[in-house]
């Protein structure tokens, strides 16, 4: 039951005129008389309801906790393979790097030895360029020797032909004035 005379009493007391205090007063009570008037008892729960209530809520929360706890468990499975997922790449990923390397030193070790076989491929034809300039410049001297020697014997016989001619010439001369 609602006590109109004990509230009115404590507001007049925190300093509220009284004519406050009822105000408040008869508008707590009237809207406990409509709630208590709007509680329908058969939808009130029991003391016998609230246990049963709180035994749901209490196995609800052991069936959580369980829960949690094989999540917890499983993750922690989850953590330890990927750690040691993660500690089987590293390695790969450290074999990977030092067949990388080792295939780097080789493309190296291809690559200089390509460069001294080139290297000695160039002086090759080089010294034939060289054997062959020699050549050349023996076959203009012989050339040059021989086409000397040609014109020599060319002037040697053109000469003896001139001197042939002069001579047959002279000869028909004498040979038309001495036969009259």
């Amino acid at each position: 039951m609602f006590d109109t005379h004990a509230v009115a009493r404590t507001l007049t007391e925190a300093d509220l005129a009284p004519a406050q205090a009822d105000a408040i007063t008869d508008a707590v009570r009237l809207a406990a008389e409509h709630d208590a008037a709007a509680i329908d008892v058969e939808t009130l729960a029991t003391k016998s309801d609230v246990a049963g209530v709180k035994s749901d809520l209490a196995a609800v929360e052991a069936a959580l906790k369980s829960d949690v706890a094989g999540v917890k468990v499983d993750l922690a499975a989850i953590h330890t393979e990927l750690k040691s997922d993660v500690a089987g790449v590293k390695v790969d990923l450290a074999a990977v790097h030092t067949e990388l390397k080792s295939d780097v030193a080789g493309v190296k070790s291809d690559l200089a030895a390509v460069e001294a076989a080139l290297k000695v491929d160039v002086a090759g034809v080089k010294s034939d360029i060289a054997g062959a300039k020699s050549d050349v410049a023996g076959l203009e001297a012989r050339m040059s020797a021989g086409i000397s020697a040609q014109e020599t014997r060319l002037i040697k016989w053109m000469v003896g032909v001139g001197v042939a001619g002069l001579v047959v010439a002279a000869l028909r001369l004498l040979g038309q004035g001495a036969a009259p």
